[in-house]
């Protein structure tokens, strides 16, 4: 073997390890991607990119790990979203990593105030693979022109794995979330801060990662961009700060009353 292939080889072999069990970890504790808690709106789309993972120290400073995802999300109702992305971190140490996933909002009169999602995710290569599912529900109420707040929890579940390893961990990662969303015309840019894998020993799979005791802290960075400028569909949401207030309906009873 060529000297620079093998100190190539000798170098990425345990970095690949490492990304890959961080990869397994990270996703099963609710990915590596903001939340789509925004409804997309029937026949509307969004391009979305996100970054960012469990903390580590680095530099002496707490920064998240670069892991990265882009995807786009359709409404297929006012209701209903469905969504697809890829993961160019994991393609980078050739993992390849691909998922699909369905949000429903099922409040019609405020849709921003509950959102039930699904994903599920499928990572591999040529020696190993897994499959993660992710059940989630969160909120989210536009609390001015620029701001929207919210929050959630995932609990996504291994499913399968081909990887001893991965097996030694706990199939179940439940992992709580918030999210603050500023609005810039079509763009939103997302800060969601993460507690991984409640309940699990985070440092015992990566020691590097920041834990308050149990699971690991995390930040996750978004951006997204709607091919209309939207309002949430809260237009006559009485939770949002944008919302439209009813129609006074004494003052159009007495209009239709007077001759």
């Amino acid at each position: 073997m060529p000297r620079r292939a093998f100190v190539r080889h000798r170098f990425f072999a345990p970095a690949f390890r490492a990304l890959t069990t961080t990869l397994t970890l990270t996703l099963a504790a609710g990915c590596g991607t903001t939340s789509q808690l925004r409804p997309v709106g029937a026949g509307n789309t969004r391009v979305t990119a996100s970054l960012g993972g469990p903390l580590v120290v680095f530099g002496g400073a707490p920064v998240p790990l670069p892991i990265t995802r882009v995807g786009v999300a359709h409404g297929t109702s006012e209701s209903v979203d469905v969504s697809g992305g890829l993961h160019p971190t994991a393609a980078l140490f050739g993992v390849a990593g691909l998922d699909a996933g369905v949000a429903w909002h099922p409040l019609r009169a405020h849709r921003s105030l509950l959102a039930l999602g699904f994903d599920a995710y499928g990572f591999g290569n040529t020696h190993d693979a897994v499959f993660i599912v992710d059940p989630w529900l969160g909120s989210h109420v536009r609390v001015s022109s620029t701001l929207s707040l919210g929050g959630g929890l995932h609990v996504a579940t291994r499913a399968a794995t081909s990887a001893s390893y991965q097996r030694e961990l706990s199939p179940i990662a439940p992992s709580l979330f918030a999210q603050a969303a500023f609005h810039i015309g079509r763009i939103t840019l997302e800060v969601e801060p993460r507690w991984y894998a409640l309940g699990q020993c985070g440092q015992c799979v990566a020691p590097g990662y920041i834990s308050p005791g149990t699971g690991a802290l995390g930040l996750v960075l978004g951006v997204s961009f709607d091919n209309v400028t939207t309002t949430n569909n809260t237009t006559s949401d009485p939770l949002n700060a944008n919302a439209s207030p009813p129609p006074n309906t004494a003052t159009a009873a007495s209009r239709k009353d007077t001759p």
